[in-house]
């Protein structure tokens, strides 16, 4: 068998002796009768990955190719059995979007930050705001207050170890206020 590549040997000596188990999942998320074509769509995957020796756990390779393709069928599908409905609840899909705690977390963390900027000597809360806020570049900024870009660098410095240094102080105040609790403690409660 001199004709066979080293991606071939490993193939037939990693791969296929798992062939159950992955027409078991295909099946799971596609029905038996789908089954097989995602599980040779899985095979054609593995066998173009391009440095299949750095597989760690081929059986574990194939499943989640086998998963991701049947997560593109779902989405892909215009018409979905209602028997696959309940493999949807195990695909464990996540939203992207960002929920209501990041959010509001997000937009208060802006307005912490934009106050601190505001905060901040004039010359450089300007400078600092068209970098961060607005995301000019360097150049542009020099150009637009008619200050050279060494100048801007520095602005841009000086207002980042400020915003930092007040943002450490705004969170050593909260900790003081709001100590932690102590892991053991020396009376007990009755």
């Amino acid at each position: 068998m001199s004709w066979l590549r080293d991606i071939d040997r490993w193939f037939m000596a990693e791969v296929l002796p798992h062939a159950a188990a992955y027409r078991a999942k295909a099946a799971h998320f596609c029905g038996r009768d789908d089954a097989d074509d995602l599980v040779q769509e899985a095979y054609a995957r593995v066998l173009k990955t391009p440095d299949f020796r750095a597989i760690v756990s081929a059986r574990g390779f194939v499943l989640t190719i086998v998963h991701n393709l049947a997560l593109e069928r779902l989405r892909r599908a215009n018409v979905v059995r209602i028997e696959l409905l309940a493999s949807l609840d195990m695909l464990d899909v996540a939203d992207p979007a960002p929920d209501a705690f990041a959010v509001a977390a997000g937009r208060s963390d802006l307005r912490r930050l934009l106050q601190l900027i505001d905060e901040l000597p004039p010359q450089c809360a300007r400078v600092l705001h068209m970098r961060k806020i607005q995301g000019m570049p360097p150049i542009a900024i020099a150009e637009a207050l008619s200050i050279s870009v060494s100048t801007v660098e520095k602005h841009i410095a000086k207002g980042l170890a400020l915003v930092t240094k007040a943002r450490r102080d705004s969170e050593t105040q909260v900790e003081e206020v709001c100590p932690a609790f102590p892991k053991s403690r020396s009376g007990t409660l009755t």
